[in-house]
């Protein structure tokens, strides 16, 4: 198993804290750079390692979060709720592909896979080349702090 670390392209706020509500829900999208990925085999990381708008970085994605907020607040990230598609021509099993049983750790999203339907489905597997479309995870997250 290779757990291959993301490329995030995008965070966005969908709900933003304010006064004494801390809570945001994020919508976080990912592709992999230059990096095939293994159906079966593989999962997916998003922060801690791997890459920022196609920028190398260690970063967690809650510190990505916080950088993108800029007000010193510190992020804890909730749950995953959801995901939409992410799309390859060449992959197998694809074109298109759901990210499934992301789990919350240590301020990254991790043991991402990829699969042919939103729940179940089949393994997909992709290659070295640039996805057609990225996957895109509903996240929450807690800011504490000012």
């Amino acid at each position: 198993m290779t757990t291959r670390p993301a490329n995030v392209k995008s965070i966005e706020f969908l709900s933003s804290p304010r006064g004494d509500d801390h809570e945001a829900i994020l919508l976080v999208s990912f592709d992999l750079l230059a990096s095939a990925f293994t159906g079966g085999s593989d999962t997916i990381t998003l922060g801690g390692a791997g890459y920022e708008n196609e920028v190398a970085t260690t970063s967690t994605l809650a510190t990505m979060i916080a950088n993108r907020r800029r007000d010193g607040r510190t992020w804890t990230l909730g749950q995953v709720m959801g995901a939409w598609c992410g799309r390859q021509a060449s992959a197998t099993n694809g074109p298109d592909f759901w990210a499934q049983s992301a789990a919350v750790s240590a301020g990254n999203i991790t043991s991402i896979v990829l699969m042919s339907a939103s729940t179940g489905g089949s393994n997909v597997t992709t290659t070295t080349g640039m996805w057609d479309a990225a996957c895109v995870l509903l996240v929450s997250a807690l800011a504490s702090g000012n």
